[in-house]
């Protein structure tokens, strides 16, 4: 049995889970031909029901310069269902002419694979310039190629520069990154670009890649720029290490990309052999400054301009419905480390775990977008009922000081939902019943006086056998060894509670299974709901159901290290299916309460082997 029940829980358990994940991946371009010297557009789009879906990581693509140009997410949430979807978006530089494969992009959430099949690009030739007007035959004869020119000057014919825009900054401040590869000869290819390492930093692509043409000390140059923010993590140093560019060099470099018949004198050398160059850069250090004192109370380390603004899926709700509260912060910065807002005290609504999503825009070389924190807010009373303004404090680095913005109060109307609906607890104590008389006070008295009873009594003690008159001294000793257990119970209840843990489990169980059978399957829910939240307390040695799920589960990690990821996240299913069967009967009923009561039986017997004292 023990054996098995691994595959078991599987198999009850995984067809669920398949169904909320519901993982998958596709992949687009925006053309399917471009030429050597273009950009293209991939769009990969994961979804999933489920309120986080994975990033897709890109194959390894050595005919095609990367760039990530941002990410654009929704979720939605109906019913107690999730819905995520989030679209990544990338620049894609070809390097090679012919027709190049982008491979097929996996994702993974550790359960489910998805797969986006492989797509074909046809990288074409640049197309021609117009040729230049004709020169006077004096000037064409004193004119050099830009190879020969740099060789003659003494400058470099190829070369990479890398240079910040500042070199002193805040944490998460934004700092723009130029890298910028000029040539005078022509290249076999487009050169690879490998990024940097960095410390005390983290990168965010700024594309497209920039091209053009300036002169410098007297000598033509093609350029390349790659632009990338960087934002600080901590105060102290910082250092961006040596990248590097690699370029298909010809042997007979002496051909000039400026000159009005380059593309002719390019195609009769393309047979000449190539030669494979790397060029670096030097490594780039930088300050980076504390953040000054007097940070409002409620600042958790958000760097930028932002503006906040909060909303309800809906006006009006009855109590024990879901209702979806979303706090949204828009701006500048590095949205990505924006924790969510602290909600005010909210005295009638309980509020669950908070989900978000993240929108980043990449527009005229600054990072910016929104991230919306979803909370779910159940109404407790009916009534008006607001939720008061959210704060949320961050960092200016342009102003150098700390700014508060907060949100308008939201309020809804609440009405009054089905029986029970406003009770935290689903199994409410039963009325009383009619007091009922069991007798009359009538004392009768006899006439008659009978024996003393003390005589007789002594009398029958005697005429038992012998070994029965140990008894007394059997229930003494058995009295003194209950006063003891008692004692130490009194002194242990955590002990006790968690000893007892299973087996007041078990008999909620068949309880719960004989309310099915009757076809009360609300009250079988709650009697499951109420026994799962007193397992975890006296396993625990605390009261559960006053967390959230996520602070219950690490208060469970902390408790018992030995605790399994799989069995937090068991946990946390059967949590989520047990509220969500009280919360929105109609979105589980499918699951049915007869599923919950041998998923909880499954995971009781999983949790025995691992929540151990």
């Amino acid at each position: 049995m023990k054996k098995f029940l691994p595959l078991l829980l599987a198999l009850l358990l995984g067809p669920a889970a398949a169904a909320r994940a519901n993982l998958s991946v596709t992949a687009e371009t925006d053309r399917d031909t471009v030429s050597i010297d273009g950009n293209l557009y991939l769009t990969v789009t994961v979804s999933g029901d489920s309120h986080s879906v994975p990033e897709p990581k890109l194959p390894n693509m050595q005919n095609f310069n990367v760039y990530d140009s941002g990410r654009s997410q929704s979720i939605s949430i109906i019913n107690g269902r999730i819905t995520t979807s989030v679209s990544f978006t990338y620049i894609l530089s070809p390097r090679f002419l012919g027709v190049q494969r982008i491979p097929a992009i996996t994702v993974f959430n550790g359960k489910e694979k998805a797969v986006a099949p492989e797509i074909q690009i046809n990288v074409t030739k640049a197309q021609q310039a117009q040729a230049a007007p004709a020169q006077p035959a004096a000037r064409r004869q004193t004119r050099q190629p830009a190879a020969r020119q740099a060789a003659q000057g003494g400058a470099e014919p190829i070369f990479l520069k890398a240079e910040p825009d500042r070199r002193s900054a805040y944490p998460g401040e934004q700092i723009n990154l130029s890298i910028k590869f000029y040539t005078s000869v022509p290249l076999s290819s487009n050169p690879q670009y490998v990024p940097p390492s960095f410390k005390n930093l983290i990168a965010e692509d700024l594309p497209p890649v920039r091209n053009g043409e300036t002169e410098l000390n007297g000598v033509r140059y093609a350029f390349s720029e790659i632009k990338t923010a960087l934002f600080a993590l901590n105060s102290g140093p910082a250092e961006i290490r040596p990248l590097t560019v690699i370029a298909q060099v010809p042997s007979q470099s002496q051909v000039d990309p400026f000159d009005p018949n380059f593309f002719q004198n390019l195609m009769a050398m393309s047979g000449a052999q190539g030669t494979s160059r790397e060029f670096n850069t030097e490594a780039i250090k930088l300050d980076i400054k504390p953040l000054p004192a007097g940070a409002p109370a409620d600042f958790n380390g958000a760097v930028g301009a932002y503006t906040v603004s909060a909303s309800a899926d809906r006006a009006e709700a009855k109590t024990g419905e879901a209702v979806n509260f979303s706090v949204t912060i828009t701006g500048n910065g590095n949205l990505k480390a924006v924790t969510a807002p602290k909600l005010p005290e909210l005295a009638d609504f309980k509020v669950f775990d908070t989900m978000s999503s993240l929108d980043v825009r990449k527009e005229g070389d600054v990072i910016s977008g929104k991230k919306t924190f979803t909370y779910i807010l159940v109404p407790r009373t009916e009534g008006r009922r607001t939720v008061p303004p959210v704060k949320f404090a961050f960092f200016d680095p342009k102003a150098g000081a700390y700014r508060e913005v907060r949100t308008e109060p939201v309020t809804l109307l609440v009405e009054k939902g089905a029986e029970g609906g406003k009770s935290v607890y689903f199994n409410p104590a039963a009325a009383p019943g009619p007091v009922t008389p069991s007798g009359s006070d009538i004392r009768y008295v006899k006439d008659l006086a009978s024996a003393p009873a003390l005589p007789r009594f002594a009398e029958g003690i005697n005429a038992l056998p012998a070994p029965l008159h140990l008894l007394p001294a059997g229930l003494l000793l058995l009295a003194f060894w209950l006063a003891r257990l008692n004692r130490f119970r009194s002194a242990n209840p955590l002990l006790f509670r968690f000893r007892r843990a299973r087996g007041e489990a078990d008999r909620d169980i068949d309880e719960a299974e004989a309310l099915i059978k009757a076809g009360k399957t609300n009250e079988a829910v709650s009697v499951l709901y109420d026994s799962f939240m007193d397992y975890l307390s006296d396993k625990c040695g605390r009261k559960v159901s006053a967390l959230t799920m996520k602070k219950a589960t690490d208060l469970i990690k902390q408790r018992f290290p030995a605790a399994a990821d799989r069995s937090l996240e068991e946990i946390r299913e059967l949590w989520g299916a047990l509220e969500l069967r009280h919360f929105s009967p109609e979105t589980a009923a499918a699951e049915g309460a007869s599923d919950l009561a041998k998923k909880y039986a499954l995971l009781l017997e999983l949790l025995e082997k691992e929540l151990r004292a």
